[in-house]
């Protein structure tokens, strides 16, 4: 019979959710000089990829919530560090940085690396294996 501890004790989702927000609050407070959240950072990490033509596939590739990706696409905008532009395929829209937000990304990138070095000291030789467990529930999902 399932009780209440062993939910406690090896629910996944309870673990991923707890993990998730710790590490949120992490980058975020490592990001703060740019303004930027991890959010809106990997959005635009994203973003300058390019390889994505729509809001639609941005929202998949991040496995974001598309009104979540909204928000954030609409606040970076407002901030004048991405773009809409044409995409070339139908209706889709395509998105890049501006001027701006490529200085600002420059800017966040060594913040980012501190903060990962961080997580994966933390994690010590677990990181690997822990990288590679994160891949694997991402891609089954």
């Amino acid at each position: 019979m399932t009780t209440e501890a062993d939910v406690r004790e090896s629910c996944a989702a309870l673990r991923a959710r707890m993990a998730a927000r710790k590490l949120t609050r992490l980058y975020d407070r490592a990001l703060k000089p740019t303004g930027l959240k991890i959010t809106q950072f990997t959005l635009l990490i994203a973003i300058e990829e390019g390889s994505v033509k729509s809001l639609t596939q941005l929202a998949d590739a991040l496995a974001l919530e598309r009104s979540s990706l909204v928000r954030n696409v609409q606040l970076l905008e407002g901030e004048g560090l991405i773009e809409a532009e044409p995409s070339g395929s139908g209706r889709s829209l395509g998105l890049k940085l501006t001027k701006e937000g490529r200085k600002v990304l420059t800017q966040a990138l060594p913040l980012w690396r501190k903060a990962q070095d961080e997580v994966e000291g933390n994690l010590g030789s677990a990181w690997p294996s822990v990288k590679k467990s994160l891949h694997l529930l991402i891609s089954k999902a």
